[in-house]
């Protein structure tokens, strides 16, 4: 007997809204709840962000439950409206985990 006609079970796929509602399911099971960051942590973000804006920086985000990472340049800091804007995201500071700048050690050598 031929299997090209054939098809494979899948139980949890049968239904495309079955499918969709147990997506939505495991990503709300999945989330963290949001870090709080002590006062030395919040004082060494603030001091990174306005010495070393112009630098390759890595930076852990929290967003909607799930935390993200980036390395590269920020494009603009909006201090006003407390965001830094990286290509079209904009990060609000309070979602701003950590941050770490690699050249750290090209100055001081």
């Amino acid at each position: 007997m031929s299997q090209r006609g054939m098809k494979k079970y899948l139980p949890f796929s049968s239904l495309t809204e079955q499918a969709t509602y147990l997506e939505k399911m495991m990503y709300e099971k999945n989330k963290q709840p949001r870090p709080r960051i002590s006062t030395e942590q919040a004082e060494k973000i603030n001091r990174i962000l306005l010495q070393d804006i112009d630098k390759e920086l890595h930076i852990k985000f929290y967003l909607d439950g799930y935390f993200y990472y980036y390395d590269g340049k920020i494009d603009f800091l909006d201090t006003k409206n407390k965001i830094i804007v990286i290509g079209e995201y904009e990060i609000p500071f309070k979602d701003i985990i950590d941050i770490e700048s690699p050249n750290v050690f090209d100055e001081i050598c």
